[in-house]
């Protein structure tokens, strides 16, 4: 993510990396005091970015949301964009350039939360967009009332709507399946299921075998999984990496300190690549600010999706993303075969800075990834897309990437996900964030009945093995160094 200050007219820079997504030249471009708005406006660029109408069919996004706060007193709130129909919504685009606004929150009536923008035509490449205005409705605020805003920037990247397969028909580990038949369960819409039993109809769990926490289902007892419950069907846009420690450590600094209190917490220094953020005059600054987020415990990403105007994804959006439409293969990682590159450490240049790469160690015919489970002796994460910025032939096994390019699937953190294994659990229906958290700076939306940000119940882990399912009902709430952040948002309909 990277945000842009602006107090009244002057534009100040905020330094926060992730990926080289970068927000400039921010000003208020005009202001309309009958009907309350002004347009906003700045620069807006990223590199590797793309668009493809074969194959994925798919393309990545920047979402950008507004906070916005009385100069000097920093009580920041959540800007919203105008809205009409999501197509003509009153903002200006500058050639090559889509705006979609955020519509939909699912159990909210609030829109503009936040716009997609990214290419509207095929191509491949960095891109840079100049000149983009949206239009922001203050509304109340008062139209000579001096403010500061920030214009946040998070590389996404779209998941179109689709079949997909979940499970690998390996049983290993509660994986996924039709019935008690062994074979991968095919999704073909969000319409209601039946988990559990031997049905070949039924979307089943090989008995809950061996799973840490076993699921309320398996061949004898059957549930219901709801429609509203997200399964990967939909059309999403999902972050194309794990939220860094720069985009956490913005999220504190638009936090009152009552607020920021509750989302930080003393790490003992002595440990290797954590996340301390130092706090004070305002603002929050991480040691290594291109490194994915580690040790956030629920309460951190609950808060920070939601803050955001982003939500949680399902295990089954999860397989889906990873996957794609294509074939299950058995033990697959996010890059599509069984194949990892574990037998020796990799070796890095610029160790701990913005252009950490590797250098020796990576492979080209099979994945490559920073595991959770030994972190190749480096004791945590390292730079978001690392991988994909030192890969040479930009492979899918090279760069580490998902069917449709999210980065990180496997390896580098835990994906923190909403489990179908648990009676409250199943009630989450794809509630998005509505930018605000509360005074005590926990989330401030009901995700799971009253849920959320202090039992982790209904949220489980998937990491490395895509349809592996050792951990997914386990509920620590704990900070540990492989827990990051990750979310997504339905896309605008």
């Amino acid at each position: 993510m990277k945000s842009a200050l602006l107090v009244l007219a002057c534009a100040i820079s905020a330094i926060c990396w992730a990926n080289n997504i970068q927000v400039s030249n921010v000003l208020l471009a005009s202001q309309d005091i009958t009907d309350n708005y002004y347009m906003v406006q700045f620069d807006l660029s990223w590199e590797n970015s793309w668009r493809t109408s074969t194959y994925e069919s798919n393309w990545d996004a920047a979402w950008v949301f507004i906070k916005f706060t009385p100069k000097n007193v920093q009580d920041w709130q959540h800007a919203t964009l105008h809205y009409v129909d999501g197509t003509n919504d009153g903002h200006i685009a500058p050639a090559g350039c889509v705006i979609r606004t955020a519509n939909n929150t699912y159990g909210t009536t609030t829109n503009g939360i936040g716009v997609f923008i990214y290419r509207d035509a095929d191509g491949i490449g960095d891109i840079s967009f100049e000149g983009i205005q949206l239009r922001w409705d203050y509304g109340t605020l008062g139209d000579n009332q001096p403010v500061e805003i920030s214009v946040n920037a998070i590389e996404m990247v779209y998941i179109p709507e689709g079949s997909f397969y979940a499970g690998d028909g390996v049983g290993t580990f509660g994986q996924f399946e039709a019935g008690n038949s062994g074979d991968p369960f095919q999704i073909t819409s969000e319409g209601q299921l039946t988990l559990g039993g031997t049905n070949v109809n039924n979307l089943s769990n090989h008995d809950a075998n061996n799973q840490l926490v076993a699921d309320d289902y398996d061949y004898s007892t059957t549930q219901t999984l709801p429609a509203g419950f997200p399964k990967g069907y939909q059309a999403v846009y999902c972050m194309k990496y794990e939220a860094s420690q720069a985009q956490y450590a913005e999220f504190l600094t638009r936090l009152s300190p009552s607020q920021r209190s509750e989302r930080t917490e003393v790490i003992l220094v002595d440990l290797v690549n954590i996340y301390p953020i130092l706090t004070g005059n305002h603002f929050a600054i991480a040691d290594y600010p291109w490194r994915a987020m580690d040790y956030a415990n629920w309460g951190d990403m609950a808060a920070y999706l939601d803050w955001a105007g982003l939500r949680p994804m399902s295990e089954l959006e999860y397989e889906k993303i990873c996957r794609g439409p294509s074939n299950a293969v058995e033990n697959e990682y996010a890059w599509g075969n069984d194949s990892w590159y574990a037998e020796d450490y990799f070796t890095l240049a610029n160790e701990g800075t913005a252009n950490e790469m590797v250098i020796a160690g990576i492979a080209t015919d099979v994945g490559n990834a920073n595991s959770t489970s030994i972190y190749q002796g480096w004791g945590g994460p390292l730079r978001c897309g690392i991988f994909a910025a030192s890969a040479t032939n930009k492979t899918r096994e090279e760069t580490g990437a998902t069917y449709y390019g999210v980065m990180e699937m496997s390896g580098n953190c835990f994906e923190r996900v909403i489990s179908t294994g648990n009676s409250q659990s199943r009630d989450f229906d794809g509630l998005h964030g509505d930018g605000n958290v509360t005074g005590t700076g926990n989330a401030s939306f009901t995700l799971l009945q009253d849920w959320g940000f202090v039992s982790a119940v209904g949220v489980g882990f998937r990491n490395m093995v895509v349809s592996q399912r050792y951990l997914i009902n386990d509920t620590d709430s704990n900070r540990e160094r492989s827990y990051g952040i990750r979310g997504l948002r339905t896309a605008p309909n």
